[in-house]
């Protein structure tokens, strides 16, 4: 899914802005960084998934507080929005702060996470430049 696609797809959902942030290649996709994403992985407050289990039949994910919403959605719950890490808005929308993606990046095995290194590490350096 390009830009415009996950856009689409969120808005869909009917989820409150602030009740959610988009997290990994969603948020590479927002930020202009890929061309496009498999799916749309989203993390939730509670609130946001006590809205999707009204909505959609959630089916739990292999692992902790996943779900898969619909067969494009996945989506973990994060709980008490005091502890998420500064998401950014982009395009209207909160994506995930791209130091903790980073960080998740470089503690992954997998081979798709490791290609995003790169793309994510020059993005950081190019935000530190602009702060100069």
């Amino acid at each position: 899914m390009n830009k415009a696609e996950l856009i689409e797809l969120i808005n869909s959902l009917g989820l409150d802005k602030n009740e959610f942030y988009v997290v990994s290649s969603g948020a590479l996709v927002l930020r202009g960084l890929l061309p496009d994403a498999g799916d749309l992985d989203i993390s939730v407050s509670d609130e946001g998934l006590a809205y999707l289990k009204k909505k959609y039949k959630l089916t739990p994910k292999n692992s902790d507080n996943w779900y898969y919403v619909t067969d494009r959605v996945e989506c973990v719950c994060n709980g008490d929005k005091s502890k998420w890490v500064e998401p950014l808005l982009c395009e209207g929308i909160y994506v995930q702060n791209i130091n903790q993606y980073y960080e998740y990046l470089l503690t992954s095995d997998r081979d798709k996470d490791k290609a995003r290194i790169p793309i994510v590490k020059e993005y950081i350096a190019n935000l530190e430049k602009e702060k100069i």
